[in-house]
């Protein structure tokens, strides 16, 4: 975008989404404030110079204020923000010793699954490559750049995607090990926009019946769960870093964590 008003209209929606489910209203917020910044998808922000807002047919995922576009946007960042919270209760000690594993799951129907292409009307064709089970798929892709040897071998007796929770596979996973740029850089679900795919806690006991070890399994770092925080002008927009630390100086915000700030 290289509207300042769009971009801004965008995040206060998302955060108002993380503060509710309701995606209807966010939409709604922002096809009127598409609609009042005279947003065209063929010519941009009125005053804008050409290209700089590439063209767009009205309603496709190019067009920045269409229907499908922005629920995939304001799901996403749901989604992402409740994969943030799994990590982070999942990472509790107490939870750890008992599911101390994910399995990564379908937990949501999508109209064509990673692994599938559609080829005309009603014809879907296989990529196993772009799969998430398949023996070149992502999770095969993510186990060759992790080395887990232990989660490697669980995936070749049974054809489960489980690891334990501390593996390197999931942040490989969403890296988009194996080429997959559809990837939204997470250890945490949604791996990929639009996948239908997130994790489930394996038990103890199904963990070690599968043969998975428990040798040094520790909380892993989370960005509010490890006892510390660290935060960088390089990461955060500094309107964001500057309210943050006013919050905490004035006692708004408080984590039972050693904050500090790199300036």
């Amino acid at each position: 975008m290289s509207n300042a008003e769009a971009v801004q209209g965008l995040r206060t929606a998302v955060a108002d989404v993380l503060k509710s489910p309701n995606i209807s209203y966010a939409r709604l917020a922002l096809k009127q404030l598409g609609a009042s910044l005279k947003y065209d998808p063929a010519t941009g922000f009125p005053g804008t110079p050409a290209g700089a807002v590439p063209a767009a047919e009205e309603g496709s995922m190019l067009d920045l204020f269409s229907t499908s576009r922005l629920n995939l946007i304001l799901q996403t960042q749901q989604e992402m923000a409740r994969g943030a919270a799994k990590n982070i209760w999942g990472n509790d000690p107490a939870t750890l010793e008992q599911f101390p594993a994910w399995e990564l799951v379908r937990v949501a129907a999508v109209e064509v699954p990673r692994g599938l292409v559609r080829k005309g009307k009603g014809v879907l064709e296989p990529v196993p490559e772009d799969a998430w089970d398949t023996d070149n798929g992502r999770w095969q892709s993510a186990l060759d750049e992790s080395g887990d040897d232990e989660a490697q071998k669980i995936f070749d007796d049974t054809g489960r995607m489980v690891a334990r929770k501390d593996s390197d596979v999931w942040a490989a996973l969403g890296a988009g090990a194996g080429g997959h740029d559809d990837a939204l850089g997470n250890d945490y679900e949604p791996f990929a926009f639009n996948s239908g795919m997130g994790r489930r806690a394996v038990s103890r006991p199904d963990w070690i019946a599968l043969g998975g070890s428990l040798d040094d399994l520790a909380p892993s770092e989370t960005e509010f769960g490890s006892g510390e925080v660290k935060l960088s002008k390089d990461r955060f927009d500094p309107d964001i870093l500057s309210s943050l630390i006013a919050k905490i100086d004035s006692g708004d915000l408080k984590f039972r964590v050693h904050v500090e700030v790199a300036q």
